[in-house]
């Protein structure tokens, strides 16, 4: 997968002692990773953002969401997305990288593979940083990324990563508990982690670096006709690896002996049979 664009941390830059640790933040659209996690770069400056749906289709179509935002076509609304990313990042103190896959409402859906094995090349040239990944919430793009995510974790290609919920969409009732029961279908275990892990800049430093960065995405402002209240929520964090085999055996033959015993009583769990 090719880039459109990529700056950022070079391989092997160093760190000042004590400071905050340098993220590589996957972003599904160009503004995500600022609307879910905008309060965590400005806590790690010199972080990465790489967003997954941030190609340019070759038709210069327009699609009902472009314009609310205020475009003629996919490519003027590509164009002003790119530089109002490039701005909201610098607010944070970010640099992007972009991946040439195109946002769904332009008519193409990569495969769950193919995006996975694009972040993976991203993860390697940047693995000085730690790995931040959405949940994958609510909108078909999000999910597919997140599956990616999970994938690499899967595959050993990640040992760990840190999920950030996906903001808009996990107030909707019942998507963050949906999310979180995906990443445990896929054997995986999810706990929750503190914001403050990352280092103590003033809360109101970073929410005030956020606000900024948002002013920034002024199309999708817009579109939606004012950023929902959600965004302005505290952001969450869960530290998403693998369960270890044998923790996995034990769950499957504890679910076992429990299935063997409530048969032998005559009771039968609704979750089983549905």
């Amino acid at each position: 997968m090719s880039l459109r664009r990529t700056t950022g941390v070079a391989k092997g830059t160093k760190k000042k002692p004590n400071a905050p640790p340098r993220l590589f933040v996957v972003s599904p659209h160009l503004d995500d990773a600022v609307l879910s996690c905008g309060n965590l770069l400005a806590r790690c400056a010199g972080s990465v953002v790489c967003t997954v749906f941030a190609g340019r289709p070759r038709e210069p179509m327009r699609t009902e969401w472009d314009a609310a935002s205020g475009f003629a076509d996919a490519h003027e609304a590509i164009a002003a997305r790119w530089r109002e990313d490039e701005t909201a990042l610098a607010l944070c103190g970010a640099t992007a990288v972009w991946l040439d896959f195109l946002d769904s409402q332009y008519g193409e859906t990569p495969r769950v593979d193919d995006v996975a094995e694009a972040l993976d090349a991203q993860f390697r040239r940047f693995d000085e940083c730690v790995p931040v990944c959405p949940l994958g919430l609510g909108h078909c793009d999000h999910e597919l990324v997140g599956a990616a995510c999970r994938q690499l974790l899967d595959s050993g290609r990640l040992e760990r990563y840190i999920a950030y919920e996906d903001a808009i969409y996990r107030a909707t009732p019942g998507v963050l508990s949906d999310g979180l029961a995906r990443v445990a279908q896929a054997g995986l275990r999810a706990r929750p982690v503190r914001a403050s892990a990352f280092g103590a800049p003033t809360l109101r430093r970073v929410w005030a670096t956020k606000r900024s960065a948002l002013r920034a995405y002024s199309s999708q402002a817009r579109a939606f006709s004012g950023f929902p209240p959600d965004v302005a929520r505290i952001e969450r964090f869960w530290c998403v690896r693998p369960i270890s085999r044998t923790q996995r055996g034990v769950g499957e033959k504890a679910k076992a002996l429990s299935n063997d015993r409530s048969q032998s009583l005559g009771v039968s769990h609704s979750s089983d049979s549905e």
